[in-house]
């Protein structure tokens, strides 16, 4: 029945038939990339703060290497720039960012050009069916069926159908990776904000790295000693 129904709708099946068949390609691409970067989060982050207190700075380890999930890697960057100062260090980390989302992202204007174009090809095959209909209708000479007039119709009403069969599951993907990327963008920006927030508490308690210079006032007391303290 579906393969009658597939040439009963036309020449335009064939282009909404290519649709479905790129889409699903590319949404089991996207499926197997994002399952392959899937890293249990809230571990991951306890993984990483114990690392953070208890590795020098600038050494990034085996495991965190071999994670594909985005916020590993956008972890591993920021420790390995670690001691080389804040503006270094944000700007790896902006680039490493974009690069991670581009990845993250990619072939999804795919999916969202494919539902937008499919019902617009659907429509365009009913169109065109109508036409064709009325223009038999109108050969017969007023010598038409009720079933004639039906069967035309409903033989063109198959491409939107069939557009609709095809937009609807797309644009439903592409909402998914959509919000699976917002979602990793957070996760990405809440790792180096507590990454910062160590780094920060390490400076202050004088737990600092190798790259982070002492404050001013503990420079230019290591300089002059104070008035009235003999040396030793």
């Amino acid at each position: 029945m579906i393969q009658e129904w597939f040439v009963k709708g036309g020449f335009m099946m064939w282009p909404i038939l290519l649709c479905s068949v790129v889409g699903i390609a590319v949404i089991a691409d996207r499926i197997f990339a994002h399952s392959r970067s899937f890293v249990a989060y809230d571990k991951f982050l306890d993984r990483v703060k114990a690392l953070y207190r208890d590795s020098s700075l600038g050494s990034v380890p085996d495991w965190l290497r071999r994670l594909r999930a985005p916020e590993a890697r956008i972890a591993a960057v920021y420790l390995h720039y670690a001691p080389v100062g804040a503006e270094l260090r944000n700007e790896a980390l902006r680039r490493e960012g974009e690069r991670i989302l581009a990845d993250w992202n990619r072939h999804l204007k795919i999916i969202f050009t494919i539902a937008q174009v499919a019902p617009l090809m659907g429509l365009l095959g009913t169109v065109f069916g109508l036409v064709v209909a009325f223009y038999n209708i109108e050969t017969l000479g007023g010598r038409v069926r009720p079933d004639d007039l039906a069967g035309g119709i409903w033989e063109a009403l198959l491409t939107t159908v069939a557009g609709l069969i095809v937009a609807i599951p797309a644009l439903l993907a592409y909402q998914y990776f959509q919000a699976t990327g917002e979602r990793k963008a957070r996760r990405m920006k809440e790792v180096i904000s507590i990454l910062d927030e160590m780094t920060l508490a390490g400076i202050v308690t004088g737990e600092r790295g190798k790259g982070d210079s002492p404050p001013p006032e503990e420079k230019a007391g290591k300089t002059a000693p104070e008035e009235g303290v003999s040396e030793r």
